[in-house]
């Protein structure tokens, strides 16, 4: 697989990691960070409610180190600097992942070494209890291990998979998140992931203000006594009824619309301020589709799609089966410099305004990830790198398929699948629910208003926009299109058409006005 990060080498410099450091070479580090535990982190550590012990216990550790490699010590040094450093241990209690946590202002948060995604933080807890309280961050965790609670939690940037509810089998499980629209959200989600997975399932409800279990724990009198009859209620609740009702989503559902109705809740931009419209604020979590015909225009909407995204910070992956990173790089540097794509592609533009585009461009690149699909690059394998990407910059990108019908598989005997519609279609709208984000997709159609998709793709589908481009009569060369996004099927929004010009000559899309 090709990855291009147009901001950087992190991608490449973490696979070059994943595949240096052994569990024991993760748990050399762990010590050193461990001997690096210095006054100010364990004040740090002390205002969030955690103790002497628990560092030593779970072997936190910190870095307050120059950026730099430390050849003399084989260590990366810098990486997680001013970062508590929590060992993410398997069932083994082998060392499988380091992940650090600010504890001043910098961003992300928190960043992982490995990017081990499917082991829980205190994960070796799990074969020694019957009952789990499932949290969101790993300070739950700690407080409620010094109150003699198991407790696992997934760190930060991580999202709850199938593969985690299956870790938890067999286990009576609380689900105990934060006190807050996205933490209500999440919960729910969780519960029905883990139904017939877990014998029984809690939702535990915190009270109003208090944000999470640490908070809990850090500022009630009697926090062990309150959280105990936090947990005796949720099984109250479930004995009175075994079967979730609707009722559990009221408040979820209320805080929604208190959003909506005030205006609060958009979407990610566009850039294209019509179909935000439509849109109802923006893409939100879903998959959209948008279909026309062979060589349309299609791949330079998606790339001028994710470059506006990009360009207002939000991160964007662009998986392409259709173009190379380089021909997709050429086709921003057109836009920006407004020239035909092809003189780009052939080298005809001095190289003096190239430079001065890609350094337009960089704050965008900052922020793009490329990854270049071929013949047996398979969404499996593209789904960890967007893991990766995930857990590197510590939020959950935007992601652009292109094109859906070249989408390849791996069947359970590592055979590979090509076109399986269904399949696929399952997987990108998997992938949109589980990451909370927009999946968008492409799918060329080779006669203008059929479509080539089978029904239980359509079904799998949030929005379908069927791109159409048409000589626009009052250019004269013909190197302007009238663009028609029809929107067919939207979810969550309305349905209408967008309206838009593509001047080829200059590699760009605007708004299209009467």
């Amino acid at each position: 697989m090709t990855v291009t990060e147009l901001g950087g080498e992190m991608m490449e410099d973490r696979q070059k990691v994943t595949k240096r450091f052994s569990w024991e070479d993760l748990n050399e580090m762990a010590e050193y960070f461990a001997n690096q535990m210095n006054p100010e982190a364990l004040e740090y550590l002390k205002g969030r409610g955690i103790e002497a012990n628990t560092v030593q216990l779970f072997r936190l550790g910190f870095e307050n180190v120059k950026i730099g490699f430390q050849a003399e010590k084989g260590m990366l040094g810098g990486y997680f600097q001013n970062c508590i450093v929590f060992p993410i241990m398997d069932a083994e209690e082998k060392v499988v992942d380091l992940v650090g946590r600010a504890i001043d202002n910098r961003q992300p948060k928190y960043r992982s070494l490995i990017g081990q995604s499917d082991v829980f933080f205190n994960h070796p807890i799990i074969d020694l209890a019957d009952d789990i309280i499932v949290t969101r961050n790993v300070f739950d965790v700690l407080s409620l291990s010094q109150a003699k609670l198991p407790a696992v939690a997934l760190p930060e940037f991580s999202v709850f998979r199938e593969q985690h509810a299956q870790a938890l089998s067999g286990k009576r499980v609380f689900i105990s998140y934060s006190n807050d629209d996205a933490g209500r959200r999440e919960s729910v989600k969780i519960a029905a992931m883990l139904e017939g997975i877990a014998t029984e399932i809690f939702v535990v409800q915190l009270p109003e203000g208090l944000h999470d279990v640490n908070d809990l724990f850090t500022r009630v009198q009697e926090p062990l006594d309150l959280y105990m009859n936090l947990l005796n209620e949720a099984v109250s609740e479930n004995l009175k009824m075994p079967v979730f009702p609707d009722a559990r989503n009221v408040t979820v559902f209320t805080e929604e619309y208190a959003k909506r109705q005030k205006g609060l809740v958009s979407g990610i931009k566009t850039g294209f301020a019509d179909l935000d419209n439509k849109l109802v604020g923006g893409l939100t979590t879903g998959l959209y589709l948008i279909t026309g015909g062979v060589s349309s225009g299609k791949s330079m909407f998606l790339r001028q799609m994710a470059d506006q995204i990009a360009e207002n910070g939000t991160p964007v992956v662009y998986v392409s089966w259709e173009m190379t990173a380089y021909k997709l790089w050429c086709r921003s540097m057109a836009r920006i410099l407004k020239v035909p794509p092809r003189d780009v592609l052939a080298g005809k533009i001095e190289v003096e305004r190239i430079n001065a585009a890609a350094q337009q461009y960089a704050e965008i690149a900052k922020q793009m990830w490329t990854i270049e699909g071929t013949f047996d690059v398979t969404l499996q394998e593209i789904e960890e790198t967007i893991n990766r990407i995930i857990q590197s910059i510590g939020s959950v990108p935007v992601i652009f398929i292109d094109d859906f019908f070249r989408i390849t598989m791996r069947d359970g005997n590592g055979n590979l699948i090509h076109n399986n519609q269904a399949l696929a279609a399952y997987f990108l709208h998997h992938w949109s629910r589980q990451w909370d984000t927009a999946i968008i997709t492409s799918a060329s159609i080779q006669k203008q208003g059929e479509t080539e998709l089978q029904p239980v793709v359509e079904g799998a589908v949030d929005t379908i926009l069927q791109y159409e481009a048409m000589p626009l009569k009052s250019s004269p060369d013909r190197q302007t299109a009238d663009i028609t996004l029809s929107l067919i099927k939207n979810r969550n929004g309305t349905l209408g058409t967008v309206r838009l010009l593509f001047e080829k000559e200059k590699a760009q899309f605007l708004a299209s006005h009467p």
